[in-house]
């Protein structure tokens, strides 16, 4: 179990690395005002970002390997964290500027950064069923062959 935390645990801190780079980058290229304010509390911003995919990544992982769990109420544990930690992400920049445009400029691209990397692996993890149920067909196939 330790191995499972330690493995989801870094993955979310990779993803957390990525955000803060898109974060700034998406920033820089659209001219936001709140860059600035940003980058005068970079480590407040990084860790923020970091601790966001932690909650998001780290948790979903962890939860979706739990075999007790019904799906739907994995996906619910994994979406609630997820938005609960992007909220008080948005609410967490009040301490750089009350401009409100900008907080919630901020939590639609956090959002569009989440659903990019849920779309991610969720098509992944797609292409993967899909192959493995290609494989079994292949071999349930064989074996007709086999015994006829």
């Amino acid at each position: 179990m330790m191995k499972l935390i330690r493995k989801h645990l870094f993955n979310g801190i990779a993803w957390g690395c990525i955000a803060v780079v898109g974060n700034i980058m998406v920033f820089d290229l659209t001219g936001f005002d709140f860059l600035p304010n940003v980058l005068d509390n970079f480590s407040t911003f990084a860790i923020g970002l970091i601790i966001f995919c932690i909650g998001f990544i780290t948790t979903g992982g962890i939860v979706y390997e739990i075999k007790q769990l019904r799906f739907k109420l994995k996906l619910l544990i994994h979406m609630v964290v997820g938005i609960g930690t992007l909220l008080i992400m948005g609410l967490r920049f009040n301490a750089f500027t009350f401009n409100l445009p900008d907080i919630v400029i901020n939590v639609l691209i956090n959002g569009l950064i989440v659903l990019a990397i849920w779309t991610y692996f969720y098509i992944r993890d797609k292409r993967e069923v899909e192959q493995i149920n290609a494989n079994l067909r292949e071999k349930r196939e064989q074996r007709k062959l086999d015994t006829e």
